[in-house]
């Protein structure tokens, strides 16, 4: 059944509370907040080593000013690279390095992008970026301890799997020697029977301590990986300082490379 209501006016507290609420949605309409991330890759020995960080810049005044919105500081033709910003910003900058030789530096302020090869300026933001390099290999180092320890666990839980199989074969051996002993004592016994218990009794006493050392090595690594996990989330947070910081000098710095003219505006 359809019941079809009459709608009633609204109170008129209600259609003030109705008119604010739409205030305060047009005004948050003017904001907006972008989600950036922060990678950085080493490449030694061949071998490529990057850690990545995230972090959301807003439009909100109290959250000051917007400087670099989005930046990629590339060297050894691309090979090692510091960047913040969207796919879109990386596969700009990917065609620039695929088109030129060189260290660059490049950076997003609003819509407008601007490009720096000076030598000079890329040593000294070279000098800027040294923390998150340095954080970059200390993650790294964490992240081939980790995989090293999961390995090792990995190894462990297969030993574990095999000797469970190999218990499990064993009870139903012991099931089958115990009916066959149960069958013979009626006789007077049977010694072969007897001693096939006894090896099978001695077999799983050896099973039931290998798999206690098992336990015991895997609770090891289990404590060692949670310790890396604490190094890797205080890390974490020092990476995200730094990444504040060097998000800050960045504002200020890339300014003065726009008023100097170094920082070249591209098209």
């Amino acid at each position: 059944m359809h019941v079809r209501l009459r709608p009633r006016p609204l109170p008129l507290a209600m259609m003030l509370l109705a008119a604010a609420m739409l205030l305060a949605g047009a005004a948050l309409a003017g904001k907006s907040s972008s989600t950036s991330k922060n990678t950085s890759s080493t490449t030694v020995n061949g071998k490529t080593r990057s850690y990545t960080s995230t972090s959301t810049n807003s439009d909100d005044a109290e959250d000051g000013p917007d400087e670099v919105d989005a930046y990629t500081f590339a060297r050894e033709n691309g090979h090692w690279r510091n960047s913040s910003g969207s796919q879109e910003d990386w596969d700009e900058v990917q065609d620039i390095i695929d088109r030129q030789d060189g260290d660059l530096f490049w950076f997003r302020r609003g819509d407008d992008r601007y490009l720096v090869t000076d030598p000079a300026v890329l040593k000294k933001l070279a000098e800027m970026f040294k923390p998150q390099e340095e954080l970059g290999r200390r993650q790294g180092e964490l992240g081939r301890q980790q995989g090293e320890l999961g390995r090792k666990q990995g190894e462990l839980g297969r030993k574990q799997g095999k000797l469970g199989r190999i218990q499990a074969e064993l009870a139903q051996r012991q099931a089958s020697l115990q009916y066959r002993h149960a069958l013979a004592s009626r006789d007077g016994g049977d010694a072969e029977v007897d001693a096939a218990l006894r090896d099978l009794q001695r077999m799983q006493e050896e099973c039931s301590d290998l798999m206690s050392d098992l336990g015991e090595q895997q609770s090891a690594l289990g404590e060692r990986q949670s310790a890396l996990g604490e190094r890797q989330s205080a890390l974490g947070r020092e990476q995200s300082r730094v990444s504040r910081e060097v998000q800050r000098t960045l504002g200020t710095y890339t300014r003065e490379l726009i008023a100097n003219g170094t920082a070249k505006k591209l098209p």
